[in-house]
């Protein structure tokens, strides 16, 4: 009987450790990213007249210039039919810590993420 309720105690001890262990590819976070405020950072930071309005294009020229486009990995999800917003989501490469990503992240928010007080027709006239 106290073989079983060792080999029980080691098993649930191996789960726990399983569970805090995590995978960099598993962590990810949404945005809400402002495709104007986008391509107004991105003029910018090129220090441009006009751009081609090329959202993945600009988000790279963004990024780019915060130093953390070899640091995270994103995807943008299909937009909605007259939005400023676009859902991007970023997860972090292998070479970056998860407090580091918490950064990047903040950081992309607070640069060209969209306000969500305001409507999306207000935010569209401006």
């Amino acid at each position: 009987m106290s073989v079983l309720s060792i080999d029980t105690v080691s098993r649930s001890a191996a789960s726990v450790a399983t569970h805090w262990t995590l995978d960099p590819r598993n962590v990810g976070h949404t945005l809400e990213l402002s495709e104007s405020r986008t391509y107004d950072a991105a003029l910018e930071t090129l220090g441009a007249y006009k751009l081609t309005g090329n959202f993945p294009v600009d988000l790279e020229i963004v990024l780019k210039d915060l130093r953390v486009l070899d640091k995270v990995t994103f995807e943008i999800k299909p937009k909605t039919l007259l939005s400023d917003t676009r859902h991007v989501e970023f997860r972090p490469t292998d070479k970056v810590q998860l407090d580091r990503f918490a950064d990047i992240v903040r950081s992309v928010k607070n640069r060209i993420g969209a306000d969500p007080t305001r409507p999306w027709w207000v935010r569209l006239f401006q």
